[in-house]
This record gives structure tokens, C-alpha cells and sequence, in this order.
């Protein structure tokens, strides 16, 4: 018998209950679509088991490079341990050649740390991949269940009041029907919210795979300039044994001749720094426009940073410590960068020192200067008048070229600050590197 009573229904009600006919399709499948969808499954469940067992793989090897590099690191710590004690005992050329033996050592170290770290953060980016992938196919899975559901909502809705009330054999049913539409709509909403869930945990792994790229491309210009100061610090003792031929006299005389030059040169900064403020407060030169102020004052990088400081201001891993302070920074760069002035000024110095040391000093204004050491070449002179980023002269640094000096381990830029002609920490007045 068939129940004719004409029901009042919210027209909403009509879309649930094309889910229920959904879920029954579900509930009542032929045997064949079973025996279809049961080996769809078994096939989907062994790709997640390779994908599983592939992720693993991954993710012990990450784990052995992982401890790889605490080896490494361990090493490369007993090698300073040892550095730091030879920079303490008696200069000799014996000590020295030993020191910077242990210096190699120590730089094929970092070489093979860094690679590993490449290596591993290469799996990761592969391990990442892989989870992208797996959550972009989960998406589209989900899409795709919801936008037959979907369809098929809007089908059931098309049909009368009528066609919906003689569907039913009694009331019973029909509020059944009803109970399965209502659990259908949470199940709905559970779907959707967890599809979000998936979009923001994707766009996250996605950010996270773009972070792991660009670290993977700063180590690798890190290595390159580690690789770069392990043929200069090897370069620097092989100039070291021909000059010396380790004869302890020839190496004692050495360090006095660049001890000598030291004091002269500082001497010299010192006289015509002093100078050239002189001429400025006189309103001798103008052009300045009082844009830096001492002790708030912000320059640019003279040379891009990217390859990384290898020696900080008064860093304790100075090769040269026992001797002199490190008075500025010296940041990696390949022989033969182009330096830009860090701030507007006047050049005070543009010292040309053949096969010895050749810098650049620029006074600034309101006793800040700037000084630009190992230069391979000078496109500026005295009194010249220069602004920001300027080119003043090429980088250099690697051992036997122009410019470099006795004293230096690589190519390099070697800057300095002063205020009132004291050696500052530059990274003071600098931007911080990104």
C-alpha cells in the first residue's frame, strides 16, 4: 500500500536525501563491483606499502648522514682543540707549518661535513616530495568523491514532493530515511573540514620544500667557498715553506718585516684620517650631506655575503692571532670581485702595494671610515668623492697575487670599520645577512 499524505518538507531535506541513496548504493553493491573494488584495494594497498617502505629508506639514510655529521663535527672539533693550543706556543716555523697542517685537516673536514649535510637535506627534500605528492593525489581523491556526491544531490533534488512521498512504503521508512540523511550531513562536513585539513597541511609541506631548496643552494655556495679557502690556506704553505725554506731565522724575519708594515700602515690610516676630518670640519670638501652619523650609522655590503664570513672581528681562529688582532671581517669572495663602497665618502687612501698588502680607506664623515684590505685593484684615488656602492677596486686575498700580503689563507675581502680611527665590529653598522 502506498502512502499518499501530502508532508511539508524543507527543500533542504531533498539533498540529504540523495546521500542516502549514495550510501545505499554503497551498502548494496553487486557481488562483481565488490570483487572489482576489493582487488582495487589489495592493488592501491601494495603501492602504499612500496611508498611506506620507500619512505623508510629515506628516512634512514637521513638518519646516517645524520650521525655521519656528528662524526665529522667531532673530528673538526678535536682539530681547533689542537689549533687553538699551537696558536698559544712559541712562534717557529715548525709550529706554524704544523698549525696550518692541522688548518687543511681540519677545512677537508668541514668539506666532507658540508657535503653530507647537502646530502641530507637532498633526502629530505625527496622525502618531502614524496609526501606532496601523496597528499595532492589524497586531495584529488576527495575532490573527486564530492563532486560525484555532489552531482548526484542535485539529481535527488530535481525530483517532486510527490515522487519523494510515494517513494516510501510507510512512515517508518521515510523517518529512517531522514536519520541516515542527518548522519549524512556530518559525514559531509567531517569530509570537507578534513579536506581543508589536507589543503593547509599541503601548503606547508610546499613552504617547507621551498625553505629546504633555498638552504640547499646556501650550502652549496658555502662549500664552494670552503673549497676555495682550502687551496689558499694549502697555496699559503707551500708560499710559506719557499720563502723560508724552514729556516727558523728567514721565518723569524718574516714575521718582523710583517709586523713592521703593520705598524706603518696603521700609522698611516691613523696621520691621514685625521687629516682628511681636519679638511671636512674646515668645510673643505662637500658632498657628504651628513647621512652617517657616528654610532647610528648603517652601511651596505661592500661584496655580496653570500659565501659566507670566515673570520670574524677578533675571531679566536685567526691564524695570525699571536701576532695581531683581527681588526675587521673578512668575507669569502672569488679573486677579483668588485667592491662597492659601503657608504658615500671621500677616499683617504688608495694604497697600491705591488706584491704586498693594498687597501682602500674612505672616511665617511663624523669620524666613521671604512677599509677595504687585499685589494687586487684600485679604481679610486685620493680626495676622489664616491657614493654608495661605487665600484672602488676588485677583491683579492689568494696567495702570491697582487694586493694579497705575506698574510693571507684565500680569496677574501677584508673590511674594516673605525670610529676616531678605532677598529669597530662591522657587523654593527651592517644589514643583517638574510
Amino acid at each position: 500500500m502506498l502512502f499518499l499524505f501530502k508532508i511539508k518538507i524543507n527543500p533542504k531535506k531533498f539533498l540529504y536525501l540523495m546521500g542516502l541513496v549514495v550510501v545505499a548504493n554503497l551498502l548494496f553493491f553487486p557481488r562483481q563491483a565488490l570483487l572489482v573494488q576489493n582487488s582495487e584495494e589489495r592493488s592501491d594497498q601494495q603501492i602504499s606499502n612500496q611508498d611506506e617502505q620507500l619512505t623508510n629508506d629515506i628516512k634512514q639514510q637521513i638518519d646516517e648522514k645524520g650521525k655521519k655529521i656528528e662524526e665529522l663535527q667531532q673530528q673538526i672539533d678535536q682539530y681547533n682543540q689542537n689549533i687553538a693550543t699551537k696558536q698559544k706556543e712559541q712562534a717557529s716555523i715548525e709550529n706554524e707549518i704544523s698549525m696550518f697542517d692541522d688548518r687543511i685537516a681540519k677545512k677537508n673536514l668541514n668539506i666532507e661535513a658540508q657535503e653530507n649535510l647537502i646530502e641530507k637535506l637532498t633526502l629530505e627534500i625527496t622525502d618531502l616530495e614524496t609526501k606532496i605528492s601523496d597528499k595532492e593525489d589524497e586531495i584529488l581523491s576527495e575532490k573527486d568523491d564530492l563532486s560525484d556526491m555532489i552531482r548526484k544531490m542535485y539529481e535527488y533534488d530535481q525530483k517532486t514532493y510527490l515522487e519523494v512521498t510515494i517513494g516510501n512504503n510507510n512512515f517508518s521508512e521515510y523517518f529512517t530515511q531522514l536519520k541516515y540523511i542527518e548522519q549524512l550531513e556530518k559525514s559531509t562536513k567531517d569530509a570537507l573540514d578534513h579536506l581543508k585539513t589536507l589543503k593547509s597541511t599541503l601548503e606547508g609541506q610546499k613552504e617547507n620544500l621551498d625553505g629546504k631548496k633555498k638552504e640547499v643552494e646556501a650550502e652549496k655556495t658555502k662549500l664552494e667557498g670552503e673549497r676555495s679557502e682550502l687551496e689558499g690556506e694549502k697555496t699559503y704553505k707551500d708560499q710559506l715553506l719557499f720563502d723560508t725554506k724552514l729556516d727558523e731565522a728567514k721565518f723569524q724575519q718574516l714575521i718582523e718585516q710583517v709586523r713592521q708594515e703593520e705598524v706603518l700602515t696603521n700609522t698611516e690610516i691613523s696621520n691621514l684620517t685625521q687629516e682628511m676630518q681636519q679638511r671636512l670640519s674646515n668645510e673643505d670638501f662637500v658632498g657628504l650631506g651628513g647621512d652617517i652619523i657616528q654610532g647610528n650609522a648603517t652601511l651596505t655590503w661592500p661584496i655580496n655575503p653570500k659565501y659566507g664570513i670566515s673570520c670574524g672581528f677578533h675571531c679566536a681562529d685567526y691564524p695570525f692571532k699571536k701576532w695581531f688582532e683581527h681588526s675587521g671581517m673578512d668575507t669569502r669572495t672569488p679573486q677579483g670581485t668588485p667592491i662597492g663602497a659601503a657608504a658615500s665618502g671621500y677616499v683617504v687612501i688608495a694604497k697600491d702595494g705591488g706584491m704586498g698588502y693594498s687597501y682602500i680607506l674612505i672616511e665617511h664623515g663624523d669620524g666613521l671610515a671604512s677599509i677595504y684590505g687585499h685589494v687586487s685593484r684600485i679604481d679610486v684615488a685620493p680626495e676622489q668623492y664616491v657614493r654608495t656602492g661605487e665600484i672602488i677596486g676588485l677583491s683579492g686575498g689568494m696567495p702570491g697575487f697582487p694586493g694579497t700580503g705575506k698574510f693571507s689563507t684565500g680569496p677574501h675581502l677584508h673590511f674594516e670599520v673605525r670610529v676616531n680611527g678605532i677598529p669597530d665590529d662591522p657587523l654593527k653598522y651592517l644589514p643583517a645577512i638574510l
